[in-house]
């Protein structure tokens, strides 16, 4: 399998706002939309991005959260259009919020995000699910793509995560299913993992229980977790704590990104290719401005490793 990675969109749409929408933490966000983010981030990259992974033939596309930016109803209409726009996308996309989709209490209250994407979030082991949605499971082939909430409201200012305690106990039991435990297993989640070096305010941003989460996914002894959250291309690896093997933990970056003062915040995506159960390749590509398109601009190629 071609996994597409893609994250942090930031789809912009404020046709129809009412002025009152913006009497909560909008007032906050949107000082920053008309400050700065609005001209970084891009919903024409974003499309050329998809464009550029249909021509690269990826089979799935996973969606790492932040689709809208101030979880506005215009804004996840936007971004369910380029969505729905990938060919028999029901099928072949897997996604997730993060905090921009759950921004507001009434977001979250209204499960707004859940409501757009609802044809997205179907399980093919329901058992697990819990009301909220998550963790879902989507098999295709012989890989298992988990999704996982880590979206909150907040108050103004922070951008904290946390996967509730419900949902990571199903993930657990979900792991463990024969049918999860027997392919390759790659775990989507908003927030990242560790400590993110590069944050000035890493507590206000951080996925609160993260440690409980990490421990989950190693001893599930699961291959890859996907995040978005930093805007910041990594790749690390742990041991899994549940037998040999490691789990790879990666981020492309937020591929809406139009402009840029260091490629590792610029715009991109991240092709994983997955071979006999096993991660062969990662593939990253970055949007430049001055070809206007995504080249290619970085891989990493990784053994196969055995094990007594």
């Amino acid at each position: 399998m071609k996994l597409g990675h893609i994250s942090d969109l930031h789809i912009l749409e404020i046709a129809e706002v009412r002025p009152w929408d913006f009497l909560n933490k909008r007032l906050v966000g949107a000082t920053n939309l008309l400050l700065k983010r609005r001209k970084s981030h891009s919903t024409s990259v974003v499309k050329k991005a998809l464009s550029r992974l249909d021509e690269l033939g990826v089979d799935h596309i996973s969606i790492t959260g932040d689709l809208t930016n101030l979880a506005l109803p215009s804004e996840f209409a936007a971004a369910k259009r380029v969505v729905d726009s990938i060919e028999d996308s029901t099928q072949r996309v897997s996604l997730i919020p993060g905090n921009h989709d759950y921004y507001t209490p009434g977001a979250e209250r209204e499960h707004r995000f859940e409501a757009t994407f609802a044809d997205y979030l179907q399980s093919d082991l329901p058992a697990y699910q819990q009301p909220s949605g998550y963790p879902f499971c989507h098999l295709r082939g012989d890989v298992a793509i988990v999704g996982l909430n880590s979206g909150i409201a907040t108050l103004p200012l922070q951008a904290t995560g946390r996967v509730r305690d419900a949902e990571l106990e199903a993930t657990r039991a979900l792991l463990a299913d024969p049918k999860v435990r027997d392919r390759f297993v790659v775990v989507m989640v908003h927030h990242h993992l560790l400590p993110f070096e590069h944050s000035r305010v890493e507590y206000l941003r951080r996925l609160v229980n993260a440690k409980d989460v990490l421990r989950t996914l190693r001893e599930g002894n699961v291959d890859l977790a996907i995040h978005g959250h930093n805007h910041h291309f990594s790749t690390l690896e742990l041991p899994h704590l549940g037998g040999d093997g490691v789990l790879r933990i990666c981020e492309a970056g937020s591929t809406s990104t139009a402009s840029y003062s260091t490629a590792e915040f610029g715009g991109k995506f991240n092709i994983y290719h997955i071979e006999d159960g096993h991660l062969s390749k990662i593939e990253t590509h970055l949007f430049e401005a001055n070809e206007d398109d995504f080249i290619h601009w970085r891989e990493q190629v990784f053994e196969q490793r055995f094990f007594d």
